[in-house]
């Protein structure tokens, strides 16, 4: 059996196991479910005792990893398959959507506070743009463990006052790059406008940027689920989509593929 230890904001919080036949298993830490501020992975995953089968885990931990193309080419990368969760989750997974980390056993989480991270130049901002389509979220990249659902190419990073850094192992990032598909031109612009519309309306939405980061249109939002203080120090805020809330697994996401549908009102 193989283990990845769950954290959340640097906490432990349970173990996934793999076990022989290739399943997942989660157990929370009985010091975790013993800690009064203690919170669960997912309403679909709630505090208790005793060990979550792959049916019950699974569509939790499915949910934080990259989708259709992208999933197929970091496998590819990677040289593992595209179907084994745990294994993308062992590579991939130390920084993660919510306040999610899993590290191996033998890796500690960083110190709070000291996070690692790639200062980038203009021209190696550049070069990571253009190459995302091949290497999506840098898989395979020394030190870079990024994860992130969907199918659209994305890039979480930090960004600070002397430029934009790559987060390295399970250092939390601030915002998210997402360059403009060449098969939706103009996207990056009208991604840009609606967030501005929105937010002159009264709504509440996320900080969002437009950026020419060479001649590739990019737009880079500020991540709903991170905060960073006075002091520089970014935490993580958890937070889960509702098909994990509803221990729907990713391939079942859509409503034409038995996904979740709107009720009508009685």
């Amino acid at each position: 059996m193989s283990n990845l230890i769950v954290y959340m904001s640097a906490e432990r919080v349970g173990i996934l196991t793999q076990d022989a036949s290739g399943f997942l298993q989660f157990s929370y830490d009985p010091d975790w479910l013993n800690t009064t501020t203690a919170i669960p992975l997912s309403r679909s995953l709630p505090l208790q005792g005793g060990v979550f089968p792959a049916k019950k885990c699974r569509p939790f931990f499915a949910g934080i990893l990259p989708e259709e193309d992208p999933r197929r080419i970091i496998a590819g990368i990677l040289g593992i398959s595209s179907t084994n969760d745990f294994s993308m989750l062992e590579r991939i997974g130390g920084e993660c959507a919510g306040a999610v980390s899993l590290l191996p056993e033998d890796m500690a989480p960083s110190a709070v506070g000291n996070p690692r991270q790639r200062d980038l130049t203009t021209t190696e901002l550049q070069a990571i743009v253009s190459e995302l389509p091949n290497r999506p979220l840098m898989a395979g990249a020394e030190g870079v463990r990024l994860s992130l659902a969907g199918a659209q190419d994305k890039l979480p990073v930090i960004v600070h006052r002397d430029g934009i850094s790559l987060p390295l192992g399970d250092a939390p990032s601030t915002h998210i790059l997402k360059p403009e598909p060449d098969r939706f031109p103009g996207l990056a612009v009208n991604e840009v406008f609606c967030m501005t519309l929105a937010r002159s309306v009264g709504l509440s939405v996320a900080e969002t940027e437009y950026r020419l980061i060479g001649d590739k249109p990019c737009v880079l939002v500020q991540r709903f689920d991170r905060r960073t203080d006075a002091s520089g120090v970014t935490r993580r805020f958890h937070q889960e989509d509702f098909c994990q809330a509803l221990g729907i697994p990713p391939e079942r996401k859509y409503q034409a593929e038995g996904g979740p549908t709107l009720v009508s009102p009685l």
